[in-house]
């Protein structure tokens, strides 16, 4: 099913539910790392002189507009799909594979709203931007099946970097910071940890991965032009 040195995608692959686990502020949306990032060097550069080394934004971060939340979550669902591409060898494989983890998504997505906010709350995430965007991101993925491998990997950067910009340029929000206190300090410290840091790290794993994935060259790979079915 997978070409020779796929360890890395099948790891990220493996960990991508696990991250979903903890809580985000747009489903699918990890990595939105930016604002905390801000919070905890202020903390650390306070009382010292380095503190007013930190940039200082003009504009305070301004929350998601609809057409950007549908395109964060379409993006979600795709980049985990194109991942895969880049590694599995056959478009019939990657189909299967594609409906596996979009099922795992939305699976995963409404457990971590279940531990979040309350079993009655399994589902509440998915309002008609979140479905469009799931809509969008599997049929954008369907397309993409028979994209070749180093096109994958192309795509997957562009898809990764465009996300990460829109969810970076929003605040988490009052109500979901709250939550994540909740996490931080739940009974299962470890395992929370474990998902709060995946969560975050996730999408710069895997834009790594595209990257030095995308600088190999082996022989034919050139000459490739599509997927064999």
């Amino acid at each position: 099913w997978f070409v020779r040195d796929a360890r890395g995608a099948v790891v990220l692959l493996a960990l991508w539910p696990v991250a979903l686990l903890f809580p985000a502020s747009v489903p699918l949306g990890l990595g939105q790392v930016i604002e905390r990032l801000e919070y905890w060097l202020a903390d650390m550069l306070a009382d010292t002189p380095f503190l007013e080394w930190l940039p200082v934004r003009d504009i305070e971060l301004q929350p998601l507009v609809p057409g950007a939340e549908v395109i964060c979550v379409a993006l979600g669902a795709l980049i985990p799909c194109l991942l895969a591409y880049v590694v599995v060898r056959t478009w019939p494989q990657r189909a299967v594979f594609l409906v596996l983890l979009l099922g795992a998504g939305v699976v995963l997505t409404a457990l971590s709203a279940a531990l979040s906010y309350g079993p009655v709350h399994a589902w509440a995430w998915l309002d008609l931007p979140v479905q469009v965007g799931l809509v969008m991101g599997g049929v954008m993925a369907l397309l993409l099946l028979p994209l070749p491998r180093r096109a994958s990997a192309a795509l997957l950067l562009i898809a990764l970097c465009v996300h990460l910009s829109l969810l970076n340029q929003a605040p988490v929000g009052p109500y979901f910071a709250e939550t994540l206190q909740i996490w931080e300090q739940g009974r299962f410290v470890r395992f929370n940890g474990l998902a709060q840091w995946l969560g975050w790290l996730w999408p710069f794993a895997a834009l790594v991965y595209g990257l030095v994935r995308l600088s190999m060259r082996k022989p034919g790979e050139a000459g490739e032009s599509k997927i064999g079915a």
